[in-house]
């Protein structure tokens, strides 16, 4: 499958919630370690709050990792043009042969989504559910974990074409 090896995947770096807890500050030397230079973060500002990590973007930047965020809500499936843009980003990103981790609050819904989409979009021979087995079989047997989230992947390159239908369609009428 044409999945780059310059993208990760994973849970919030420093989580604190319930029966979590995450070090940040050895999470981000991991992050560092592992020489990612990007940081695309799904979670919500109040997610930040609420697992305990409300300063992670300044972290990141304090450490020199870039960071771009594009929240969308837990269990949920993001917008097509949400999911385009972070591809859009990801695709810049490689070019400048950077690294990258995306992450949600536990790396398996929200991440595996874009994940997926990605994988679809660098390489059509791969099927959805071949995606969905890959990210399975690497982060564990929760990925992708609403009807949501797997419709979306089911539905993304018919969604994928109609955008670009839509972006041609709005490039030519300016």
């Amino acid at each position: 499958m044409g999945c780059p090896e310059s993208v990760a995947l994973s849970g919030l770096p420093g989580c604190r919630f319930r029966n979590i807890f995450q070090n940040l500050s050895s999470d981000l030397d991991s992050i560092e370690e592992r020489g990612i230079t990007d940081v695309i973060m799904l979670v919500t500002r109040g997610e930040l709050r609420k697992y305990r990590v409300p300063d992670l973007i300044n972290e990141y930047e304090v450490r020199g990792i870039r960071v771009y965020h594009y929240p969308f809500l837990d269990g949920t499936a993001p917008s097509i043009d949400t999911v385009m843009t972070i591809i859009d980003c990801i695709r810049q990103i490689l070019e400048e042969k950077r690294k990258i981790l995306v992450h949600c609050m536990g790396g398996l819904g929200r991440a595996c989504v874009i994940a997926s989409c990605l994988l679809q979009y660098f390489d059509n021979s791969v099927t959805p559910d071949q995606t969905i087995f890959l990210l399975r079989d690497l982060r564990g047997a929760c990925a992708v974990q609403t009807v949501k989230q797997y419709n979306f992947i089911q539905d993304f390159r018919s969604l994928c074409e109609r955008w670009m239908d839509e972006d041609i369609d709005r490039s030519v009428s300016r």
